[in-house]
C-alpha cells in the first residue's frame, strides 16, 4: 500500500513538472509582441481621440478609427501621422450618433461605417465622401430590437453585421439590400449569445466572437459550422464573457482576439491553437483599459483601439 502511494505520489509530481515546464517553456517560445508606437491622446483637435471604439486598415496601410466621443472617423498614415477627418454629431448623411465601427472593405473602395443610437451602417469613400445609407427596417429579428455592433465585408463585397441582441448575423448585399439572417439564440453550435467581431479570411471563411459564450465559432461562406475554440476563464485561450474585437493576419494564417475584461489579446492559428497573449490593465505602453478593437497591417503590425485610454498603440513581433 505504501508502495502504491509512494509511486502515484511520484506520478503526481511528474505530471505536475510535466504541465509546468509547457506552461513556462511552451508560451515563452511562441511568437512574442511587443510595444512599438501610439498616437491619439484624449482630446477633439485633430488627431486626438475620445473613446475609439473600432479601427481597421486599408490595404496602403492607411489607419482608420471610430473617434467615437466626438463624433467622427479619423484617418492616419502607417505611423500614426493623422490624415483627415469626416463627420459630426447629428442623423444627416454624413453625421453619426454613437459611432461604434468602421471597416474598409477588401479592394479598399468603401468605408463602411455603424451607428448604435442611429441603428444604421454608412458608405463612404476613403476619403469621407458619403455614398449611401441603410437601415435595419423588415430583417425579422425574432421580436428583438435589432442592435448591431460590428460589420465586416467578406470577398464577394457583401456586408456582414453582428447583431448583439438578437444574437444573429445578418447579411446585405453592397447597396444594403437584405438577404438573410443567420444564428439563434444559444449555446450549442451555431448558435450566439451575444456575437460581437466578425472578420473574414480571403477563402471567405467567417470567424465570430460569441461573446457570453466565450468562444470564438468559424463558418463556412455558406454559414455551416466548422469549428469553435474557447472556454470562460483566466487561461491561455479562455476569455472573460467581453471579447468584442477580431481579426485575421493572412500571411501567417493568425486569429486575434480581444478581450476587454482581461485587458489582454490573445493569438491563435486559423484552427484555434493558443500561440501566445500580450496586455496588463493599466495606462504606460503596453498597457489597456477596455480595449474594444484590433486591425493587422500588411506587414503585421497590430494596431489596438485602447478605448479608456483614448489612444491607439502599435505592437510588432520581437
Amino acid at each position: 500500500m505504501i508502495k502504491n502511494f509512494v509511486i502515484c505520489g511520484l506520478l503526481s509530481i511528474l505530471f505536475y513538472s510535466i504541465s509546468s515546464y509547457e506552461s513556462l517553456f511552451g508560451e515563452s517560445n511562441n511568437t512574442e509582441y511587443q510595444f512599438l508606437n501610439k498616437f491619439g491622446g484624449k482630446g477633439s483637435e485633430d488627431g486626438q481621440l475620445i473613446s475609439p471604439h473600432s479601427i481597421d486598415i486599408d490595404k496602403d496601410g492607411n489607419v482608420y478609427v471610430t473617434d467615437t466621443g466626438n463624433d467622427r472617423i479619423q484617418k492616419y498614415n502607417s505611423d500614426g501621422k493623422f490624415i483627415l477627418k469626416w463627420g459630426e454629431e447629428g442623423v444627416g448623411d454624413g453625421e453619426f450618433d454613437k459611432l461604434h465601427d468602421v471597416v474598409v472593405d477588401p479592394s479598399g473602395q468603401y468605408v463602411y461605417t455603424l451607428e448604435l443610437k442611429n441603428h444604421r451602417v454608412q458608405k463612404f469613400t476613403p476619403d469621407g465622401k458619403f455614398i449611401l445609407k441603410w437601415g435595419f427596417e423588415n430583417t425579422g429579428g425574432q421580436g428583438a430590437e435589432r442592435t448591431p455592433h460590428q460589420l465586416t465585408v467578406d470577398y464577394n463585397a457583401y456586408v456582414y453585421l453582428t447583431d448583439k441582441n438578437a444574437h444573429q448575423i445578418l447579411k446585405f448585399d453592397e447597396n444594403g439590400k437584405f438577404i438573410q439572417s443567420y444564428g439563434s439564440k444559444g449555446s450549442t453550435e451555431g448558435k450566439f449569445l451575444e456575437p460581437h467581431g466578425i472578420v473574414f479570411d480571403s477563402n471567405n471563411t467567417m470567424y465570430v466572437t460569441d461573446m457570453k459564450n466565450s468562444r470564438v465559432q468559424v463558418f463556412d461562406k455558406d454559414f455551416n459550422f466548422k469549428r469553435q475554440w474557447g472556454s470562460f476563464g483566466n487561461g491561455s485561450g479562455q476569455f472573460s464573457g467581453t471579447i468584442p474585437g477580431i481579426d485575421y493576419y493572412e500571411k501567417e494564417d493568425l486569429v486575434f482576439v480581444a478581450d476587454k475584461r482581461s485587458t489582454n489579446f490573445q493569438v491563435f492559428d486559423e484552427n484555434g491553437k493558443f500561440i501566445s497573449k500580450f496586455g496588463s490593465k493599466g495606462k504606460q505602453d503596453g498597457q489597456f483599459n477596455r480595449p474594444e478593437d484590433l486591425a493587422i497591417d500588411p506587414e503585421g503590425k497590430v494596431f489596438i483601439a485602447d478605448t479608456g485610454n483614448s489612444r491607439i498603440q502599435v505592437f510588432g513581433t520581437k
